[in-house]
């Protein structure tokens, strides 16, 4: 976050008394905090071609900041820039969605004309923030970037590249979306996102990433109903690892599929069953179907059963955990493909693993480490989850026990030896 700040020079000689100490302090106070910006802005230092422009302005305004304030600049020349301001609470969004030529360099946004409290002064200083585009181009764009609504509403993704991305959709469970959007090069989509029971009112977050871009969306829901005053005592949490993924499989076949519910909570968790949305039941057995109990850092592995349809089709559906104080939704899209052919490593004869390592916070150890206790089946190896480690591996005293065996025989079987022999001295001599 940047504070503007002006800075007052003082030519004043330094006083050599303490009442001229006490002035000049004084004179400090009076002149110099009411010029401390009371305004903050949160926004990236630099963006890539395309890619859509977020700027949080935070502070005591006096003015209401609209389209006509907003300026953007490269090289303090003014630039036209498709652009709107969305105010959520006392802050206000500016969004902008840069084009997929923009020139890299340096660009400045500036809000102007409007007045705000610095201090006990009311001003209304030019409020600006460098920022860089660079020669990157962005994967996807967003628009709009910032929402205040009371109902449904949508938003539109656009494929920035020359290939096809699969952009992942994450937000909590207060908001049915779709979670995986496929889109081909250059490709426009209209993403729904539809308020339920659980919504309330305040400020939501939807998270857009794939592979190199990410983009946070502020969400304001102003809707009747609002949080409850008193919270639960207990800290019942859990999430699938991960929470969102698309299997394909061929037509008129079956597959296993493995994820990992975790307790990301400060309590056991039990009696967790699960529930499966119609449009995946057909489709879907769930293993195990109950899980009895849960401890705090512990995860449970899922088996998802998965049967394909007689004809190519995508489904998506919800399969939700939930214990009496807490829930967990995990989204499936299966997508059944007419000879389908597995990516390297996938067989129909194996389970898929959906989860990685680093979802399960843990490691996969090198090959000269052994993790110290039992290591869990993950989508990219051999995973030794926290709070275990990777370590060396312990001399085994196998090899020292057989060791000592051996010799223990040999002095059995050579006293036995020599003391039959003795017998037979002492028999044969005569008295």
């Amino acid at each position: 976050m940047r504070k503007e700040e002006k800075v007052i020079n003082n030519k004043n000689h330094l006083p050599f008394n303490l009442l001229g100490v006490f002035i000049s302090l004084t004179l400090f106070v009076l002149l110099f905090l009411p010029f401390i910006s009371a305004v903050e802005v949160s926004m990236n230092s630099a963006f890539a071609q395309g890619e859509t422009l977020l700027a949080k302005f935070s502070g005591n305004f006096v003015d209401q900041i609209t389209d006509d304030n907003v300026f953007f600049y490269r090289n303090h020349l003014a630039i036209p820039m498709i652009y709107d301001v969305v105010k959520i609470n006392n802050d206000f969004y500016v969004y902008a969605l840069l084009q997929e030529d923009q020139e890299p360099g340096n660009y400045s946004l500036s809000i102007r004309g409007v007045e705000y409290y610095k201090a006990t002064q009311i001003v209304d200083d030019d409020i600006a923030s460098n920022f860089t585009v660079t020669e990157e181009t962005a994967e996807f764009s967003i628009n709009p970037g910032a929402v205040f609504t009371a109902t449904d509403f949508s938003v539109e993704i656009q494929n920035l590249l020359d290939k096809s991305i699969t952009v992942i959709v994450e937000t909590d469970s207060s908001i049915d979306f779709q979670s995986i959007i496929n889109l081909n090069t250059g490709e426009k989509k209209t993403v729904d996102f539809n308020l339920n029971e659980n919504s309330v009112r305040g400020l939501a977050d939807i998270t857009f990433s794939s592979d190199n871009t990410t983009y946070s969306l502020p969400v304001y829901l102003d809707t009747n109903v609002t949080e409850p005053e008193e919270e639960t005592a207990k800290n019942f949490k859990m999430e699938f690892q991960p929470r969102a993924v698309e299997v394909s499989l061929a037509t008129d076949s079956d597959t296993k599929a493995i994820l990992y519910l975790k307790n990301t909570g400060e309590e056991t968790l039990e009696d967790i069953l699960f529930s499966v949305s119609p449009a995946l039941e057909p489709y879907i057995v769930v293993s195990p179907e109950k899980i009895s109990s849960l401890d705090p850092g512990e995860s449970e592995q899922i088996e998802l059963q998965i049967i394909s349809d007689l004809a190519e089709a995508t489904i998506e559906g919800r399969v939700i955990a939930y214990s009496e104080d807490v829930s967990a939704p995990f989204t499936l899209t299966l997508d059944f493909v007419q000879d389908f052919i597995p990516a390297e490593g996938e067989t129909g004869d194996e389970p898929i693993i959906l989860t990685t390592c680093a979802q399960l916070n843990g490691t996969i150890c090198a090959d000269n480490l052994e993790c110290s206790g039992d290591t869990v089946r993950a989508k990219d190896g051999v995973c030794c989850q926290a709070p275990l480690i990777c370590e060396e591996p312990k001399k085994s005293s196998t090899g020292k026990i057989i060791g000592w065996g051996l010799i223990i025989l040999v002095l059995v079987i050579a006293y036995w030896f020599f003391r039959r022999k003795y017998r037979r001295v002492i028999q044969r001599r005569p008295f």
